[in-house]
């Protein structure tokens, strides 16, 4: 038996501490292994979600990272608004990985995002080096 790391596990028992029955796809992953799987570029989202809590009334939030453009987020967005998931596009770039080197450039506009973007990766792949560039 793996166990998952240790923030992939804190949302799995946030889940099952809610009563959820089902595993929500794309809940549990801060940024999923196929959005760093290739060294070319790749695009992505940059997405807030908000899971409500049973019987209280705060809401579990989270910053995720997932591949894809802005038509992928409304196929994100169904899925996740059927599970009682509120979420709301941040932003979008893309991501060129160069695992070789531990490297990953992040290509998206100045702003807000960026930064958050930035923030996220550095926070789940500490030992990586990031750059930014305007794109």
């Amino acid at each position: 038996i793996t166990c998952p790391p240790p923030k992939v596990a804190s949302l799995q028992t946030e889940a099952a501490r809610r009563g959820q029955k089902r595993i929500i796809m794309g809940v549990h992953d801060i940024i999923p292994p196929s959005l760093l799987a290739k060294e070319n570029k790749q695009p992505f989202l940059l997405v807030k979600l908000r899971v409500k809590q049973k019987d209280v009334d705060f809401c579990l939030e989270k910053v995720v990272l997932r591949l894809g453009t802005e038509g992928a987020f409304k196929g994100y967005a169904h899925e996740w608004e059927s599970e009682d998931i509120d979420c709301h596009l941040m932003g979008e770039g893309h991501i060129v990985h160069t695992p070789g080197e531990k490297k990953i450039l992040i290509l998206s506009r100045q702003g807000d995002s960026h930064k958050v973007t930035f923030k996220v990766l550095m926070e789940t792949l500490p030992d990586y080096h990031l750059q930014w560039m305007d794109g």
